[in-house]
């Protein structure tokens, strides 16, 4: 068979199945575009979801009249010169493929104004061609309208969705385009009115008014910096996710886009916060030399490279581990009014050192065999309210508490229990699983697992960072024969494992020995954990070290439907009075909930 060359219209239409998909690919490619030329104000308008007509109009530097033309040729860019400059690539646009293939399958009408024109020009295609050309009256800046699109390709338009279905991508991506560009104002709109607006204030003013009120109240501020990469934005706190990704964005370098480290970085840290299948919601801005990333990967540019993916996950991990941690810290309920800055005697509590704070035997709380408490009558609690209120369980528990952890002497005891009384109270335990609290106004309900066995994961996970628990050498070590591509894999990551207590050495050319493992990992199906070492990902040995620290600590905490004695409970609060009550377990489920005195008076109809 012959070969010959395309013609241009066809290998026009072949380009623009890359880049042109559906009707928010236009809206993208457009609205970079326009940032790309300084515009500080864009709006989109939208006819029947951008199928009939899209028209973005922007107030950036314009196009020069003997430069319209050139814009709509294949490969014509203002961006870059030499190949060169592909190292250092500062704009959105680069490839000059965008505005010939939208042309290549629409109706496209330009209108563009410089500052130092007097007038504007205007230039219209249909299907690549130019069909009219002149002058027009506008302000400085651009404005494309795209009609018909996919006109004279009809078998791509059987491929879109329904108008909602395409209206509802358009949305998406704006969306994104305002977080990537928060000091830009926005507005979408269409037949039927304004759907999205910002002011271009900052990303909080622009989230506030696209997101729901209920995720901007529960999302926490990022900024951190680590290795020449700066990570802002926000993240979701530890108990709030959607059922879905759709609300995890990452602007890198102004450029919404996806990348597998920042992904891996993200479920990393939420991983021991969210059950299964719940995701957070994060909207993140990452600042990186554009040296250290190659943005042309793919015609849309929607996915990027990093030279070192290592330290975007480290810089993206910490950014949100440390905005959570911290959040969850004060979200504790702590009981100690000691910890209160109000209390002069604060300053003569010691530290509690390491030494001190260990994980002692009595803090397993497995109470798999105690039994039942037999529920006194209402006869008893009427006639012995005063005394239960003057010294109950676990005010006395909390005093012999305080007695032996510093040392005080009982008029200073008295006084510090009868504020610290004053504030909770143990009300009872309902199905043998939650303990009830009265606790300042607000009536507590804990799930008395949940709440232990994040305090036992806590401590196992300290004692994992510090290299603190201990190695089990394998009786018969497992030799791993591995490609020379994991050959390369497991050699990066010797070190890294050694530091985990994986021991691996060098077994010949194509294989390693499987020396030692965790203690914590030792019953552990060895293949398994092979798969981890060999997935090329960020940290995953570490992802499922601390899985299985989770495991651990929900197998030793105490359970739920078991009824707890009066001085069980009272060891139990001691946990608490000595650490705070915790937000949740290791695995995502809530370790309380919260009751004000004011929502039970509304649930009464008290008030209304």
């Amino acid at each position: 068979m012959k070969i010959i060359k395309l013609d241009s219209s066809v290998y026009n239409k072949i380009s623009a199945g890359e880049v042109v998909e559906r009707p928010s690919s236009v809206v993208k490619e457009l609205v970079e575009n326009a940032i790309d030329a300084g515009a500080t104000a864009v709006e989109i308008s939208l006819v029947n979801a951008g199928l009939d007509e899209i028209k973005v109009l922007d107030n950036g530097s314009g196009i020069d009249e003997e430069d319209l033309k050139t814009a709509f040729l294949p490969h014509a860019t203002s961006k870059i010169r030499s190949a060169e400059d592909l190292n250092e690539i500062n704009t959105l646009g680069f490839r000059g493929e965008a505005l010939p293939s939208i042309a290549s399958v629409s109706m496209v009408e330009m209108r563009s104004k410089t500052q130092a024109s007097e007038m504007g020009h205007f230039l219209k295609l249909r299907a690549g061609s130019v069909t009219e050309e002149g002058v027009t009256a506008m302000n400085r800046g651009t404005e494309i309208t795209v009609s018909n699109l996919f006109f004279n390709t009809p078998a791509r338009l059987k491929f879109l969705k329904t108008p909602s279905g395409e209206l509802s991508e358009v949305k998406a991506c704006v969306m994104k385009l305002i977080f990537a560009n928060p000091r830009v104002a926005f507005r979408l709109s269409d037949e039927k009115g304004l759907i999205y607006s910002s002011d271009g204030k900052g990303l909080g003013e622009a989230i506030k008014g696209i997101f729901s009120e209920d995720i901007w109240q529960n999302l926490l501020p990022l900024d951190f910096e680590k290795s020449g990469i700066h990570v802002t934005g926000y993240a979701s706190r530890s108990t709030f996710f959607k059922m879905n990704r759709t609300y995890q964005i990452s602007v890198i370098n102004g450029r919404v886009s996806e990348n597998q480290s920042i992904t891996s970085a993200i479920s990393t840290v939420y991983q021991q916060y969210l059950m299964k299948r719940n995701y957070p919601v994060t909207v993140l801005i990452i600042t990186i030399a554009p040296s250290e990333l190659d943005v042309n990967v793919h015609p849309t540019k929607a996915e990027v490279r990093f030279s070192d993916g290592n330290k975007v996950f480290s810089a993206v991990y910490h950014a949100i581990k440390n905005a959570v941690e911290k959040d969850i810290e004060e979200r504790k309920i702590l009981f100690d009014t000691l910890q209160d800055d109000a209390e002069q005697v604060v300053e003569r509590i010691p530290p509690i050192t390491a030494e001190q704070d260990t994980f002692t035997a009595s803090d397993h709380l497995i109470f798999d065999s105690a039994p039942r408490k037999e529920i006194p009558s209402f006869d008893f609690f009427t006639s012995h309210t005063e005394e239960m209120h003057e010294e109950s369980e676990i005010t006395r528990s909390v005093k012999e508490h305080l007695k032996k952890k510093y040392s005080f002497s009982e008029p200073e005891v008295q006084q510090e229990m009868q504020e610290t009384a004053s504030l909770y109270r143990v009300i009872g335990q309902v199905f043998g699983t939650y303990l009830l609290l009265e606790y300042n106004e607000k009536f507590i309900i804990v799930d008395q697992h949940a709440a232990v066995e994040r305090l036992r994961y806590d401590k196992l996970l300290a004692a994992y960072e510090k290299g603190a628990i201990s190695v089990q050498p394998l009786l018969i070590p497992h030799v791993l024969e591995v490609t020379p591509s994991e050959y390369a894999i497991v050699e990066n990551k010797i070190d890294a494992l050694r530091s985990l207590g994986i021991e691996l050495v060098p077994f010949g050319a194509d294989s390693f020995k499987l020396q030692s493992v965790p203690d914590i990992l030792s019953d552990m199906d060895v293949s398994a954990l092979i798969k981890y070492i060999l997935s090329d990902r960020a940290e995953s040995e570490d992802t499922i070290i601390r899985e299985r620290l989770a495991y651990a600590a929900c197998r030793s905490s105490i359970k739920g439907n078991t009824y707890l004695t009066d001085d069980q409970i009272a060891e139990l609060m001691n946990v608490y009075f000595k650490q705070g009550l915790p937000v949740q377990c290791p695995h995502g489920r809530p370790a309380y909930y919260v009751y004000t005195k004011r929502d039970l008076e509304k649930l009464f109809k008290r008030i209304v």
